[in-house]
This record gives structure tokens, sequence and C-alpha cells, in this order.
């Protein structure tokens, strides 16, 4: 008992030595330095990322602003006045057959058509590029990147249905049709034979389908792109840091006013499967 009674004794006076003091302040300095840097080196880390992000995400709503523009231009000046005409001429032949069916018109009554055998290219995108930026550079995640893959999609099938009837257009202008066939194969009339071939019209409304869901779907891509920016802004704004880029805008007050650009509810089921969770930014 009196061997611990003075080896206790001995470390009460060595700890409260001007060593023991000195040493272990040092100690506690040295590590609250170590993560006082650590903690400064995470923060510059994470704004440099939140940064990254920031100009990336810019980069993403120019991108798909661009192809909804791309679509809203070929739109504008090819697909929705060839589908209008097509319309249009098949409601006047329809009108035609009707009335020399009721005996209106002669039998032998001839009716001529207003063919539009016009032919546009496919808009040309930099939809790899965009994504790239919105599966690997960016942290969005849900409506956003399936925009990206239904975007992709669209573009593809109105490619696809825009070649296809300009192989039809060819034939159409070349004579390979045959003789007293124009009418039924344009307007997929019965044949002959009592068959029907709806390829043309059906490729006529495929193009403007496709069209209106480029331009939909990029168009809303635009959207939850800048509320993601705005999200990944906000920290670094609450810093009050200066020279944080402004979050890239797209206003399509234009084409939803002229009816270009297809209204919500034309695709309701789409977005109904993509209601935002709670907590979601």
């Amino acid at each position: 008992m009196t061997y611990l009674s003075a080896i206790l004794a001995w470390l009460n006076t060595a700890l409260n030595s001007a060593f023991a003091i000195a040493l272990v302040g040092g100690f506690v300095g040295a590590v609250g330095g170590a993560l006082g840097a650590q903690h400064i080196a995470e923060r510059a880390k994470r704004r440099d990322d939140l940064l990254k992000e920031l100009r990336n995400t810019n980069a993403a709503i120019i991108v798909s602003f661009a192809i909804c523009n791309a679509a809203l231009a070929l739109k504008k000046q090819h697909v929705q006045p060839m589908h209008e005409q097509f319309a249009k001429e098949k409601g006047l032949l329809d009108e035609f057959l009707a009335n020399r069916s009721k005996g209106v018109l002669p039998v032998g009554a001839e009716h001529r058509i207003a063919a539009d055998l016009r032919s546009f290219p496919a808009p040309t995108t930099a939809l790899e590029t965009l994504k790239g930026l919105v599966f690997e550079k960016l942290s969005a995640y849900g409506r956003a990147l399936a925009l990206v893959s239904v975007l992709d999609q669209s573009l593809v099938g109105l490619r696809g249905a825009i070649a296809k009837r300009d192989e039809w257009v060819h034939r159409f202008s070349t004579g390979s049709v045959p003789k007293g066939m124009f009418k039924s194969y344009y307007f997929g009339l019965q044949l002959p034979n009592g068959d029907t071939n709806q390829e043309f019209p059906d490729l006529v409304f495929a193009i403007h389908s496709y069209t209106d869901d480029v331009i939909f779907f990029s168009s809303l891509l635009c959207a939850d792109l800048i509320k993601h920016g705005n999200a990944v802004r906000e920290p670094l704004a609450k810093r009050s840091e200066k020279g944080i880029p402004r979050v890239s805008t797209a206003d399509f007050g234009g084409p939803r006013a002229t009816g270009l650009l297809p209204p919500d509810d034309q695709y309701s089921d789409w977005l109904n499967g993509f209601t935002e969770q709670k907590g979601e930014k």
C-alpha cells in the first residue's frame, strides 16, 4: 500500500510538471490543428465539387435547350405544315368519296390532290454530349435520367421515320408506285386486291408524334436541370462567395403560346410515373 501511494504521488507530480503540461498541450494543439486543416481541405473540395457540378449542369441545360430548339424549328418549318396538309387533303378526299357514293357526284368524277412530297433532314443534335453530362458528370437522378433515355429513343424514332418517308417520297417522285395506285399508297386506301398499305400515312403521323416527343421531353429536361442547378448553387450562395456562376435559364413561353410546345396533358401517363418523392430536391 505504501509502495502504491508512492507511485501515485510521483505520477501526480510528473503530470503537473511544466514539461508534462507543455507536452500534452502540444499534442492537443497538433491534433486540433490537423483536424482544422482537414476540415478546411474538405470544405474547399466540397466547394470545388459543387462549382464543377454547377458548370456541368449549365452545360447540360444549354445542350437540352439546343435540342428542343432544333425540334421546334423542324416542327414549324416542315413537320406541322406536312401534317396539316396531309390531314386536309385526306379530309377533302373522304368528302369527295362520300359525295360520289351518295350520288351527289357522278361515278366517273375525278379528284386531284396536292401531295406534299418535299423531303427534309432530321435534326442534328449533341445528344451524346448530353448523355455524357447527365449520366457521368451530374448527381441528378430519377426523372432527369429517364428523360435523357426517352429523349434518346424519340430522336432515334424520328430519324428512322424521316428516312423511311424519304424512301416513299422517292418512290412517288420516280413513278415506282404501280400506275393508278398513287392515292391508295399515299393515303393508305384499299388496294384492288383488298389489302391496304398504311405505311406512308403512318410515317406522316409518326414524324409528327416523335417531333412532339423530342420537344416535350427536352423542354421538361431543361426545367428539371434548372431545378437541380438551383439546388447545387444554394449552399454556395449561402456562403456569400463571389464569382459563383448563375444557373442557365430556358424560356419556352413563345412556343407554348403558339401551340408548338405540346401540352402536359398529352403526356399525363408518362408524367404520373414520376411523382416527386418527399425530400427530393
